[in-house]
């Protein structure tokens, strides 16, 4: 039987399309294993949002290519769509696959590759499978433990055109997927045990746009909200200017959705947000995370926040700080600005020095750490829900987030994972809430 593994970089829509490459190479024949082992296939999924990004995917296509120089080494995700586009190769690579044709990867391949394609064709005669290219319906690979959450993609896709950003030219426009069909996997993954759909795209507060149902992203989580079986629905990053009254009365109104919202910041400077092409200044962000926390008193709100922008001053750094600290994120991610190829912010004057984007990094990654542990206070000594999960570094301890995303750990004793659980909040431990479970009769199992 050939085999195959996957690695994934980047964000969750490439770990949901990863998850749909798991299927059909399984469905194809394809027995999956780890990365750190042997394969016949290896398939990176790659990242370009970042430098550090694209030097992670090619540190990892070179590192499996040795792991066996038979293999054949299949390059995705959108470092392949970088890479075409600025002429760069990945020597080590038997196959490039974009963005676009990605759903087509194992059919390219085993077009590519025939000794494989035989092999596959003899494993699926052998188990009376006809696999995906033969019709068949692709099954979900046995996956080790139980798997409490699932991502679902609903859109693909970004219009904004910041200037930092190569997103557009990897992920091409908008491209939002049906309603129906969305509800229909859902209720797939939770007949499959998983009990938090997260929603995510490129752009999920675009869902609809391109449209003519008249649908946005407040119809999506009623409707996933209500699906049977579903213990929550969380929402990825929403842009600002997405954060609508609608959307916050849609989540407040479904109790399946989670009172968490994560809303890219970038910077807290009026000047950097407009080099930045941004829609909006820190007023309005401010206002927007302001009716949001008032619609919903626990919300959490995370977000993203780039340092050493271009023409970024220590007042728009000091500003970005102080406009985090008035906001009060629950979490926060902090990342360097590196140039895109063919974004406008390459070819910005007043570059910052490495040494400035550091120290600034620094100083935001201890101001994040500061607020998200003085969030995770304010909930100390309260009974949350906690969707349990196994807790890898203790097998007597399960672990898991309440909805409002806050980790917590807790002894193990009388429940599983996959169990809705309402635990004490008793002490924060770095980053971590250790507490115990209360009224266990109220929790939910599948």
């Amino acid at each position: 039987m050939p085999t195959a593994a996957l690695e994934t970089l980047g964000c969750k829509v490439n770990q949901y399309e990863t998850e749909r490459l798991l299927e059909r190479f399984a469905a194809e024949g394809f027995e999956i294993v780890s990365a750190d082992r042997p394969a016949d296939v290896y398939v990176v999924n790659t990242c370009s949002v970042t430098g550090v990004a694209e030097a992670k995917s090619r540190r990892l296509i070179a590192k499996l290519a040795r792991r066996n120089p038979q293999a054949r080494v299949v390059v995705t995700g959108c470092d392949a769509n970088m890479a075409l586009m600025v002429g760069r190769t990945f020597p080590a690579a038997a196959l490039l696959v974009t963005n676009e044709r990605k759903a087509d990867l194992v059919t390219e391949l085993l077009n590519a590759a025939p000794d494989l394609r035989d092999s596959c064709a003899r494993v699926r005669r052998g188990s009376g499978q006809p696999g995906v290219g033969g019709g068949g319906t692709p099954q979900a690979p046995k996956a080790a433990g139980i798997r409490t959450r699932a991502v679902v993609k609903i859109q693909d896709g970004c219009d904004m055109h910041c200037t930092y950003c190569s997103v557009p030219l990897t992920r091409g426009p908008v491209r939002s997927r049906p309603l129906g069909e969305i509800e229909e996997e859902v209720a797939g993954l939770v007949s499959r045990g998983r009990r938090e759909i997260v929603l995510t795209g490129i752009l999920v507060g675009a869902y609809g746009q391109d449209m003519a149902c008249g649908m946005d992203l407040a119809d999506v989580i009623r409707r996933v909200g209500a699906l049977p079986g579903v213990a929550r629905a969380r929402l990825s990053s929403v842009e600002p200017t997405h954060v609508t009254q609608r959307l916050l009365d849609a989540m407040r109104e479904t109790p399946a959705v989670c009172p968490h919202l994560h809303i890219p910041l970038q910077s807290g400077d009026d000047a950097v947000l407009s080099a930045m092409r941004r829609p909006y200044d820190r007023g309005f962000y401010r206002d927007v995370c302001g009716q949001a926390a008032r619609s919903m008193p626990d919300l959490a709100i995370t977000t993203d926040v780039m340092v050493g922008f271009p023409g970024e001053t220590d007042e728009a750094h000091a500003a970005t700080i102080a406009l985090a600290r008035d906001v009060g994120f629950a979490r926060m991610h902090v990342f360097r600005y590196s140039a895109r190829p063919g974004t406008p912010a390459a070819g910005m004057a007043q570059p910052v020095a490495e040494s400035v984007k550091a120290q600034r990094a620094s100083e935001m990654a201890a101001a994040a750490t500061s607020l998200r542990r003085a969030f995770a206070g304010r909930f100390l000594g309260r009974s949350m829900d906690v969707l349990a999960e196994p807790d890898r570094a203790d097998g007597a301890v399960l672990a898991g987030y309440t909805a409002n995303y806050i980790r917590v750990r807790f002894p193990s004793a009388g429940v599983r994972a996959g169990d809705v659980v309402p635990v004490l909040l008793a002490r924060l431990l770095g980053d971590v809430v250790e507490g115990t479970v209360t009224q266990r009769t109220e929790a939910t199992s599948f």
